[in-house]
């Protein structure tokens, strides 16, 4: 198998930030070995990477990493165990590339535990334990309609898996567009706030919180709908459909730590290492854990809002 070809959801990044450039080459060096695997609900195709750092004798440094071949990696879910095997994923657009062990067997439920064990061709072992978060609800009170009716903000709300956990929004709407006489279907996210830098507005998402609802501005939405409008000369070739996903991310409790203590954006995982920083791999650095993701499908837009900006609108079927 040379490449499968995937749309990387969560771009697993390893540095280990306690090494830099003024690293003494008479010094001890010390190898430190980072396991990193986040199983998830929505896909069967789940990925473990492992790094080393070395010493790069051209610069005298130990700020480098290397994918390390040829480790035992298994996962235990339920009562199976599953062995992943190494490869190189890529994303459609061929664009980035990821060396790491798969598998594409199982995906995870709640309330589920979880193990992983990766025994290196030196012998030794990195493991972790987990266990998935709990099921999340929405609450009737979130809104169904945008724009809402006597308000300038959509709201959606959820019973929380418990009092630590993070999530994750993300708004999308589904799209079409003619070009070269192709039609083009695709999804786009909508922002919840605006910021202004330097004159110019750019959009803001949703970042990964413990709050039980996410808030969007109605002006957010519309800006950003208008400056797809205002990008287009023939605006109608834009068609926008009724119906709206928010894809809802449930970060069990290992990976709501990492978050909480490294402050990170889950926009683009970006899983970075110092000593100090939070990891639960027994013998080396890293972050196991899993997250569930649970859509929120009640939302529409309605039609004359749409049409307002000069688009095309398709209604779904109910």
């Amino acid at each position: 198998m040379k490449y499968l070809r995937i749309i990387i959801v969560v771009n697993i990044v390893l540095s280990f930030s306690g090494c830099d450039d003024s690293f003494n080459p008479y010094t001890t060096f010390k190898e430190k070995y980072s396991l990193v695997s986040i199983l998830r609900s929505d896909t069967t195709l789940q990925i473990a990477t492992i790094t080393k750092n070395y010493l790069d004798e051209n610069n005298n440094s130990a700020h480098k990493l290397l994918f390390e071949k040829n480790a035992d990696v298994r996962i235990w879910y339920g009562d199976s165990v599953y062995r992943l095997r190494d490869t190189v994923l890529t994303s459609d657009a061929g664009e980035d590339s990821i060396q790491c062990y798969y598998t594409q067997k199982f995906s995870v439920g709640t309330e589920k535990l979880i193990e992983i064990e990766a025994l290196l061709s030196n012998g030794k072992r990195l493991k972790a334990i987990s266990e998935t978060p709990s099921k999340i609800e929405f609450k009737n009170t979130s809104e169904v309609i945008i724009p809402p009716i006597g308000k300038n903000v959509v709201q959606v709300y959820w019973n929380p898996a418990g009092s630590q956990n993070f999530y994750q929004a993300r708004l999308k709407f589904k799209c079409e567009f003619v070009e070269n006489g192709i039609n083009k279907i695709f999804y786009k996210e909508l922002p919840n706030s605006v910021s202004v830098s330097e004159g110019k507005q750019y959009a803001v998402f949703p970042k990964a919180s413990r709050n039980n609802y996410v808030v969007y501005n109605l002006d957010a939405i519309s800006w950003y709908l208008q400056s797809i409008a205002d990008s287009l000369s023939e605006p109608v070739k834009f068609s926008v459909h009724q119906n709206l996903i928010l894809e809802l991310l449930t970060f069990d409790l290992e990976l709501s730590r990492y978050i909480s203590i490294s402050a990170s954006s889950i926009d683009n995982f970006s899983v970075r290492f110092d000593e100090g920083d939070y990891t639960n791999i027994n013998g080396g650095l890293g972050i196991f854990g899993s997250q569930i993701k649970t859509n929120y499908t009640k939302l529409k837009f309605i039609d004359s809002y749409i049409r307002g900006f000069k688009f095309n609108f398709i209604y779904d079927p109910k």
